[in-house]
């Protein structure tokens, strides 16, 4: 009997082990893990009846999942996943993945989607589509990270492929974030997406549907507080007495907790119907509300634009009110070829200075990026921005970067305020236009720039202070107001002229008025050297100011709500003036972006002023 007794209780014992191993693994292990996914699609080939594309992945899994907590960064897992191409057709279970990085304080793995059937890493998988179609691309499954503003945990990633007819040689926008993007919690927070289009379309943002990003029908339940503009904003009110009314443990404690962010991005035809679309799905985080993030700047607004086989320099600083320096990390860099792509950082007295260095090879001749820059302080607090980049086969040199002039950095200055900075030059003598930006962010994020125009050189390569001659230097022509076409056409009757005819009918009056020889020819000594004394102080007010044009502007700063503006240029300033800044004691950040006609930009440094 007890020989039985014994024989039962061995099963009973394993059993009980295993439960309690079970127990004490991390509970994250056996979690759906699914975190974050993008994708995106180019044509490489077109044989007339059908074009073969090329698609693209990133996606996001939580970092100890049995499924990735043994792969490191570089490393490659195979046939992870099938592709359906909308067709009838699909890959199997053949694709391959990529570990770009892995961060295991976040608990983050980011991958790359490829094929590394040959051990020879190819981004991207490429697939042949009849013409003059469309198709909806996708892959999926059913384990979704749990949310706490939870639409189901399936997941669903798809892109719209329209190939053929109006659409022939489109190209999809192409994003990326993050797989958790951290938020600070009980603060007002706003996150700028970042998308790029080899085909420089219009872009527009849209929240998912639950059948695009999850599965069922109707619409996407959003975090509360969360909006997100056409331009790609997301703007989040993560106060607790607005948060936690979608918490789902019903209370203020919501630290730690993740939501669900699904957006679409759209590329345009002129007409604003849509092209095609590309899925952005992925996590906030909110964070130790006592713990500000990281301050970075330096950050490219626009898309920056470089030729193959040039250079291009970016240079990031980082602060935290800790007074310890954050360090960077690139979260998936576009090439692992330190040829191509290299970093460097060095830090002083609490600021962390990080640079890269890109020189992209013809390879890549169309390609686009976004690349994820993070910051993150010494208790794992992270700021994540995204640079957009554009490869382009045109030979092309980079303007120089504006210096900033005024207001300095740091200064408090009064309403209305005026901006100068110095004119860029160009080695390939393109035409200059500038974009201001000011702002309460120090990224930038949701602030839109103002262009100012600038229509180049004013005057011939001579004495600038001969600037009143008898010829009318040709000027580039600027849209302006009647009276403005009036007062330049009597401009072009040189001053001087006009001062002489003046003088010489006075002197003339006054001469046949006096009867002594002697006092004639005193006053007319008189009125010659008070004739050499005002041309002389009229030269030289001219050569700071009479080449001052009004110019157009455009696109006004987001923070803006009145129109009081004004724009002028000089033959070596450019100077913007506004009242439109209408918070007081507001500290504002702002930076200039030089661009040439074949979008090759350079960015000034970011310089803060407080407005009194």
């Amino acid at each position: 009997m007890e020989s039985i007794t014994a024989n039962l209780n061995k099963p009973f014992l394993g059993l009980v082990s295993v439960g309690i191993i079970l127990q004490l693994l991390p509970a994250s292990l056996y979690a759906n893990h699914f975190r974050y996914g993008t994708m995106s699609w180019e044509p490489i080939s077109d044989n007339g009846t059908h074009v073969t594309v090329r698609l693209k992945m990133e996606n996001g899994w939580t970092a100890n999942h049995s499924d990735w907590n043994s792969f490191t960064t570089g490393e490659f897992k195979t046939n992870y996943v099938t592709i359906y191409w909308g067709d009838g057709t699909n890959s199997g279970s053949t694709i391959d993945f990529k570990v770009l990085s892995r961060d295991n304080t976040s608990n983050d793995t980011l991958t790359q989607m490829g094929d590394y059937s040959s051990s020879t890493w190819t981004e991207g998988v490429t697939h042949a589509f009849a013409d003059n179609a469309t198709y909806t691309v996708y892959w999926g499954s059913s384990a979704r990270e749990s949310v706490e503003n939870s639409n189901g945990s399936a997941w669903r990633n798809e892109t719209l492929i329209t190939v053929g007819g109006s659409y022939e040689g489109n190209s999809s926008p192409v994003s990326a974030v993050p797989p958790v993007v951290q938020v600070q919690d009980n603060t007002q927070f706003s996150y700028q997406l970042v998308s790029t289009d080899t085909d420089g379309d219009s872009m527009n943002y849209r929240w998912g549907t639950l059948a695009e990003f999850f599965s069922g029908s109707g619409a996407f339940t959003e975090p509360t507080g969360m909006t997100l503009s056409s331009a790609g904003l997301v703007s989040w009110d993560v106060r607790d007495t607005v948060l936690c009314s979608g918490c789902s443990q019903n209370d203020v404690n919501d630290e730690d907790n993740l939501w669900v962010a699904v957006v679409m991005v759209e590329d345009l035809h002129d007409n604003g119907s849509v092209k095609s679309h590309i899925p952005v799905d992925f996590f906030f985080k909110t964070a130790s509300a006592s713990n500000d993030p990281p301050t970075m700047i330096g950050i490219p607004t626009t898309t920056q634009t470089i030729s193959s086989g040039n250079t291009k320099t970016f240079t990031f600083t980082a602060t935290d009110d800790s007074g310890v320096a954050p360090t960077f990390s690139v979260l998936n860099p576009p090439s692992d070829n330190s040829s191509i792509w290299s970093t460097s950082t060095s830090s002083s007295g609490g600021t962390t200075t990080f640079t890269i260095s890109f020189s992209p090879v013809s390879s890549m001749d169309n390609a686009t990026y976004a690349v994820n820059i993070r910051a993150t302080d010494g208790v794992g607090m992270t700021k994540d921005q995204t640079v957009g980049i554009k490869i382009s086969s045109v030979s092309n040199s980079d303007p120089t970067a504006p210096t900033l002039v005024s207001p300095a950095d740091g200064s408090i200055v009064a309403k209305p305020v005026t901006f100068q900075w110095t004119k860029s030059t160009d080695a390939d003598n393109d035409d200059i236009s500038y974009s201001l930006y000011f702002c309460t962010d120090s990224g930038f994020a949701g602030c839109s720039g103002t262009t100012v125009s600038a229509v180049g050189n004013l005057m011939p390569p001579i004495n600038q202070n001969l600037q009143d001659s008898f010829i009318s230097w040709p000027r580039k022509l600027v849209a302006a107001p009647v009276y403005k076409h009036i007062s330049q056409d009597l401009s072009k009757i040189p001053k001087w002229l006009v001062m002489l005819t003046a003088f010489g009918l006075l002197s003339v009056f006054i001469s046949f008025s006096l009867k002594n020889l002697s006092n004639r020819k005193f006053l007319f000594i008189l009125i010659l050297l008070s004739l050499f004394f005002i041309l002389n102080i009229n030269s030289c007010a001219s050569s700071d100011n009479s080449m001052s044009e009004t110019t157009s502007s455009s696109s006004e700063n987001s923070d803006d709500s009145s129109t009081s503006t004004s724009a002028t240029m000089s033959t070596s300033y450019m100077t913007y003036t506004t009242s439109n800044l209408t918070a007081n004691s507001t500290t504002y950040y702002w930076k200039v972006i030089a661009t040439d006609t074949n979008n090759g930009s350079a960015e000034s440094t970011t310089s803060s002023f407080t407005v009194q």
